[in-house]
């Protein structure tokens, strides 16, 4: 959930590939968006070596010319299979992407409940932390995780199932959020409920390093 920063990267991309490429079809940057994996990100600690759980790379024409720093924290192989039971999601849920290595870059992982009624998702992304509040800093209750600069909520106006958890990053920015699945909602669940437990475990996965 990148509350449209997604959305606008993904329109870039598709406007520069229309825009004269070069690039032939074989060429696995030719999209600008990496959907399948051919190597790790160089800087990543794969904790989780499962390789549909890799992190596409982060090197293409497209993020050469952004001067955006790389994403090093990767949610679907930084956190711990332990960690995320800890806080009531199965590890053998996890679910890479979609990721967005373009304008800029964002690592995405998500997971489910034993149940099936709620689940969470983790972006990892190089928007700053200035960018970001820009656009969601309205709805946005300034906090801190573990001594990180955060920013907690509901999300934006009129939405009722889902709770954000916003950190800075040195890279940028990290986007958690939480969400009640069509089979839970009659349930009265809130997705608010442990959204500081679950932001603090993510935090210690992103290590004080970044």
């Amino acid at each position: 959930m990148r509350l449209g920063w997604i959305a606008s990267g993904v329109l870039l991309t598709a406007m520069i590939s229309a825009c004269g490429s070069s690039t032939g079809p074989s060429d696995p940057t030719a999209s600008g968006v990496a959907t399948s994996v051919e190597a790790p990100t160089q800087s990543a600690r794969p904790t989780l070596t499962d390789a549909k759980l890799q992190p596409p790379s982060q090197d293409n024409r497209y993020t050469q010319s952004s001067r955006r720093s790389k994403v090093d924290f990767d949610p679907c192989t930084w956190i711990d299979a332990a960690d995320i039971e800890s806080v009531g999601f199965v590890s053998g849920s996890r679910k890479r992407g979609p990721d967005l290595v373009a304008e800029y870059t964002f690592l995405t992982c998500t997971f489910r409940n034993p149940d099936n009624t709620m689940s969470l998702g983790v972006d990892s992304g190089n928007i700053s932390w200035d960018e970001n509040l820009q656009k969601n800093g309205s709805w946005l209750e300034q906090t801190t995780i573990n001594g990180r600069r955060a920013g907690w909520g509901a999300g934006a106006p009129g939405t009722t199932d889902e709770c954000h958890v916003q950190m800075e990053t040195k890279a940028g920015v990290v986007l958690l959020w939480t969400g009640i699945l069509s089979n839970g909602q009659a349930k009265n669940l809130d997705p608010c409920a442990n959204i500081m437990e679950i932001a603090s475990v993510v935090e210690k996965s992103i290590g004080e390093e970044n």
